[in-house]
C-alpha cells in the first residue's frame, strides 16, 4: 500500500500544498492567496485550506481519503489559544487521517535542520523566529510584530518613510519615489500619501520586490533598507538563539 503524505504551508501573501509519497516524489501541488487568521479571519483560513488542498489533490489523482497523513505550518497560528481554532479550520477540509499543526516557521526548521534542532527565521509578510535546541526545548519570538522588523511589511513602512522624507526634504532623492507611484498609479507624492491615507492606495507586500530592484541599480536608500531588514533579522535570530543558550553549540 502506497502511503501519501499532505503538507500545507499558510502564509500571510500565499499558501502552498504538496504531497509527497513515503518516497517523497512530489505528486500534487496546489497553490491559493493568504490563509493567516490575522489578515483574513478563520474563514478565510478554511477557505485557504481546502483551496491548496483540493487542487494538489486534483493534480496527483487523489482522494481525501487516500492521505496517510498530513502536517500543517500556519502562519497567525502563534499562541496556545489559537490551536482549536486553527485545528477546527483544518479539520473542515474532511480528512480522515491524523494531522498537526504548528506555527509555519517550524516546517522550516524541520526541513533544513540536518539534526532536527536549529533556529529558523521567517521574513514573508511579517517576520518570525523559532527554534529548538537538541533536547526541543522551545525559544521564539512574538511574531505579532512587537519590535520584530525585516518582512515584506517592514520594507514598505521603511520605504513610504524614505518617500516622504524626499517630499518634506527632510531625506534624499530615492528611486522607490517613482516606482511606488507607477505601481499605485499617485501622479505624485502628496497626492500618494493622501490616496493611503483616504483609502484609495492599498501598498501591500507586493511592493517590497521594488526595494530590492532599486537597491540592485544602486539606490543608497533602498539598499539601506534592505541592510537595515537583514539587522534586524539578525537580532531577531540572535534573541532566539540566547534562549536556547546554543551560542556554543554547531
Amino acid at each position: 500500500m502506497t502511503l501519501y503524505f499532505l503538507g500545507v504551508d499558510i502564509g500571510g501573501s500565499k499558501s502552498h500544498a504538496l504531497i509527497a509519497n513515503e518516497e517523497g516524489n512530489a505528486l500534487g501541488f496546489g497553490t491559493h492567496g493568504p490563509g493567516n487568521h490575522e489578515g483574513v479571519g478563520y474563514d478565510g483560513l478554511r477557505i485557504a485550506l481546502q483551496s491548496v488542498t483540493e487542487k494538489a489533490l486534483a493534480v496527483a489523482g487523489l482522494a481525501k481519503a487516500d492521505i496517510t497523513a498530513a502536517g500543517f505550518g500556519v502562519a497567525g497560528y502563534d499562541w496556545p489559544s489559537e490551536r482549536a481554532p486553527t485545528l477546527e479550520a483544518i479539520h473542515s477540509i474532511g480528512l480522515s487521517a491524523p494531522v498537526e499543526a504548528v506555527n509555519d516557521t517550524i516546517i522550516g526548521l524541520l526541513a533544513g535542520s540536518s539534526q532536527g534542532w536549529g533556529v529558523a527565521v521567517v521574513a514573508g509578510t511579517g517576520t518570525n523566529c523559532w527554534g529548538w535546541d537538541p533536547h526541543h526545548n522551545v525559544g521564539r519570538v512574538t511574531g505579532v510584530g512587537f519590535g520584530e522588523h525585516g518582512g515584506a511589511g517592514s520594507l514598505i513602512e521603511q520605504s513610504l518613510s524614505a518617500i516622504a522624507y524626499e517630499w518634506t526634504k527632510r531625506g534624499p532623492k530615492t528611486l522607490l519615489t517613482s516606482e511606488f507611484l507607477r505601481m499605485s498609479g499617485a501622479r505624485d507624492i502628496p497626492s500618494l500619501i493622501e490616496g493611503i491615507v483616504m483609502g484609495d492606495y492599498s501598498i501591500g507586500s507586493d511592493y517590497a520586490p521594488v526595494v530590492y530592484q532599486a537597491a540592485s541599480v544602486g539606490d543608497p536608500i533602498a539598499l539601506s533598507i534592505i541592510q537595515w531588514a537583514g539587522r534586524e533579522l539578525g537580532y531577531t535570530t540572535l534573541a532566539v538563539i540566547r534562549q536556547l543558550g546554543i551560542q556554543a553549540l554547531d
